[in-house]
């Protein structure tokens, strides 16, 4: 192959004459060099051959990089969830187990876990809030407003006779990134919940996942407690609800439905009713 302005012998692979420094022409050459963007010079000796790299394949790579980098973020948020809601789960399926009307030793028998007699929490906080006899708690915590507390926890009540007649869980991984609980665009009305419906299909309905599950055996019920926060639209004020479902234990029906709004100072963490209705 020949140099065409000068006539010199020239390489098949050659760009430029090394003989008078002319541009190779060849048949694809307009397209390898629209292939290379970036530049960089080698000194031959005579001359400086520019050899070129592929712009469009390095932008390729970035952005081969920056959705593997998303999948892995995706991947790991997916994770912390399962993790966060098997965690949870744990207090929920021992909640489930405690039966009621037995003392504690039956209870912890049945269940296979120890609940520590007094109020015996490791967190401070709970044993302001809350007033029980034993407690089972979660080894992990977790942070509600600056305040550490377990990441669930069983509280359990027992009548005159030593008997458990008053079961509570509180899922306080529910408030773990807002105490005032999940954010509505609005009140929620209440109406949505119908007498008789199914515990499951009532939550549905709202929404939401319960903060607070307590049991008496005094009353043959289960209340549910829900927290939520809304903007008022005349004042523009937050209103932080909690909203409490009753179910009957003898239908698994629910039987009443009110909510109630909460004071951020006297109920921050507080799960069970005070027994007013909305």
């Amino acid at each position: 192959m020949r140099c065409t302005e000068c006539g010199s012998e020239i390489a098949e692979n050659d760009v430029i004459c090394r003989s008078c420094g002319a541009e190779i022409i060849t048949a694809v050459g307009s397209t390898d060099r629209d292939a290379f963007d970036d530049v960089e010079s080698v000194d031959t000796g005579k001359t400086k051959v520019k050899k070129k790299k592929s712009e469009k394949a390095k932008r390729g790579l970035v952005l081969k990089i920056a959705a593997a980098v998303v999948v892995i973020a995706v991947i790991v948020v997916i994770i912390v969830n399962i993790v966060i809601s098997v965690k949870a789960a744990e207090g929920r399926r021992l909640f489930d187990k405690v039966p009621l009307g037995r003392d504690v030793e039956k209870i912890s028998a049945d269940t296979g876990v120890t609940f520590l007699d007094g109020e015996n929490s490791i967190y401070g906080a709970l044993n302001y809030i809350a007033d029980y006899d034993y407690i089972c708690e979660s080894e992990k915590s977790a942070e509600i407003s600056g305040i550490q507390v377990p990441e669930w926890a069983v509280l359990l009540n027992e009548d005159g006779s030593g008997s458990v007649n008053e079961a509570v869980l509180y899922n306080f991984s529910v408030l773990k990134h807002n105490w005032m609980g999940v954010k509505n665009e609005g009140k929620i009305d209440t109406s949505v919940v119908e007498f008789g419906m199914k515990i499951r299909d009532a939550e549905r309905a709202v929404g939401l996942k319960p903060y607070t599950i307590l049991k008496e055996s005094s009353e043959n019920t289960t209340t549910y407690t829900y927290r939520y926060h809304y903007t008022d639209e005349t004042d523009g004020n937050n209103c932080v609800m909690n909203l409490y479902i009753e179910v009957s234990d003898v239908d698994g029906q629910v039987k009443n439905v009110y909510e109630e709004k909460l004071d951020y100072l006297n109920l921050i963490l507080r799960g069970t009713s005070s027994g007013s209705t909305a």
